[in-house]
């Protein structure tokens, strides 16, 4: 029965995000808000991976989804490949770029494991923000183009009108979701679950740690150069600031609200971090002040993230349903 009503509830969810843009004709700054969760989400999954499914806190995590992106930038812009080439080339940069960072970082644990993968982000900030020859430095790489039109039948499909966008980022959000129920639910999930949970046992097992962590790291970097791609194509502009250490921090901040290891917490967490500040700006220089306690109140008295303060109301509510019969 569970199944059934979470079944429908995903059901009706996915229809309004079918919907959305009809729904928002009068007001199309929602339908912006949107498609700015989708971008966040997505490298939020890629995070989750390492973090809820792994154990691996990755302070440097946008710092790849910057790579994903300046590279796409270069190759649209200056090599004149089209977006979807483009997309693909930068995704599998990140990872590959995920394959040689992580097996330096995984030499490392605990905190230091931290520590060096913040290092490895700041030194991608930096050269985005002073290679100005490739990245056109502080200032930003702009003149990112969207993706070319597409025949849809006898309609042309532009990714110029906004609505437009929005599907196509609810179609690369719903894949990557849809990429991380298959990993979960797969061998290599369940391995990831047991090193997380003791990984001397595991290494005592016969599992080859090193070559799992290395596999979650580089699909989890890969999906962050993919949302970095997605970012710069919809602002048509790639800065620097957009892949700070404090948007790195920010997207663990999405996976622990959202509820790390929950399949639904990036993105009840992007719906938080990117919908909640722009709800509040009728508090003016009081919305961060009042968004700030919010995420201490979660952080308090929801530590699975929203994702399992859901789960437990929900728990709750059959348990009284029961009762009542």
């Amino acid at each position: 029965m569970k199944r059934v009503v979470a079944s429908l509830f995903g059901l009706l969810v996915l229809v309004a995000l079918l919907l959305a843009p009809r729904l928002t004709v009068d007001n199309p700054y929602l339908l912006h808000m949107l498609v700015l969760m989708c971008v966040y989400a997505i490298p939020a999954v890629g995070l989750n991976l390492m973090l809820g499914y792994s154990g691996l806190v990755s302070l440097g995590h946008m710092g790849f989804a910057g790579l994903g992106a300046y590279t796409a930038a270069v190759l649209m812009v200056d090599a004149r490949w089209s977006f979807w080439s483009a997309l693909g080339a930068a995704t599998v940069a990140a990872g590959l770029a995920g394959v040689v960072i992580g097996v330096i970082c995984f030499r490392f644990r605990g905190h230091f494991f931290m520590i060096v993968t913040l290092a490895f982000g700041l030194l991608l900030h930096a050269v985005m923000n002073n290679w100005d020859a490739v990245t056109r430095g502080a200032a930003g790489f702009a003149g990112i183009p969207r993706p070319r039109p597409m025949a849809w039948g006898d309609e042309l499909i532009t990714f110029g009108q906004l609505p437009n966008f929005y599907y196509l980022a609810l179609a690369l959000a719903l894949l990557v979701f849809g990429v991380q129920y298959l990993v979960v639910r797969s061998n290599l999930g369940r391995i990831l679950s047991a090193i997380r949970q003791d990984e001397r046992l595991a290494r005592s097992r016969g599992v080859n740690v090193l070559m799992y962590k290395t596999v979650v790291f580089a699909l989890g970097t890969a999906l962050a150069g993919l949302g970095g791609v997605l970012h710069v194509s919809f602002l048509r502009v790639a800065a620097p600031a957009s892949f700070n250490m404090l948007e790195s921090i920010n997207t663990v901040l999405i996976v622990i609200i959202g509820g790390a290891g929950s399949l639904m917490g990036p993105a009840l967490g992007a719906l938080l971090y990117v919908g909640l500040p722009e709800w509040l700006r009728l508090a003016n220089e009081w919305r961060l002040v009042i968004f700030g306690g919010l995420l201490v109140l979660i952080t308090l008295f929801a530590p699975a993230g929203l994702a399992g303060l859901l789960a437990r109301l929900w728990a709750r509510m059959g348990a009284q349903r029961q009762g009542r019969s």
